[in-house]
């Protein structure tokens, strides 16, 4: 059960200390995009993702998309910010993600976190390549139909460690 504790919880990326993660060694933070940054069904990005990214670049932190959605929507999300990379389709947990973030960006494990909304994915992942992990709530209800999959799997686990 450890491989889905995250090392950091917030109720949204707006409440993330910045200045925590600076603190850990954290040069790169591998974003999530939907329900994690902006719901899933929302194109672009708003002022307050792009506050967001200013933030973690004036602490010395680049931010990377790192998503399960098509290469598309990635790309369009992406478009006008100033991301160092983006992962689309990065199959999560598997390592394929986290291993090119390493690569293309010259870090150790312990240098990336992942922010993302779903045990099953961010956080198990992150957890299995040994990345800062930070889960935060969704920030819409709806979800894509194989994510409401992982949600009801999510709750086991939930319930499992509320005890």
């Amino acid at each position: 059960m450890k491989l889905f504790i995250p090392d950091y919880y917030v109720k949204s990326y707006k409440h993330l200390d910045i200045s925590k993660l600076k603190r850990q060694g954290i040069k790169l933070l591998l974003c999530d995009i939907d329900n994690t940054l902006v719901a899933y069904d929302k194109p672009y990005p708003d002022k307050d993702v792009i506050d967001f990214l200013l933030k973690l670049k004036e602490n010395g932190i680049e931010m990377a998309l790192c998503s399960n959605s098509p290469k598309k929507r990635a790309e369009i999300f992406s478009a006008n910010l100033a991301v160092s990379n983006i992962y689309p389709f990065s199959l999560k947990p598997f390592p394929f993600c986290f291993k090119k973030a390493m690569k293309d960006h010259g870090l150790d494990a312990g240098q990336i976190a992942i922010l993302g909304d779903q045990l099953y994915t961010d956080i198990l992942g992150g957890n299995l390549w040994g990345l800062y992990t930070i889960l935060s709530a969704p920030i819409a209800i709806k979800d894509r139909k194989v994510t409401k999959i992982f949600r009801i799997m999510e709750n086991g686990i939930y319930d499992y460690l509320e005890k």
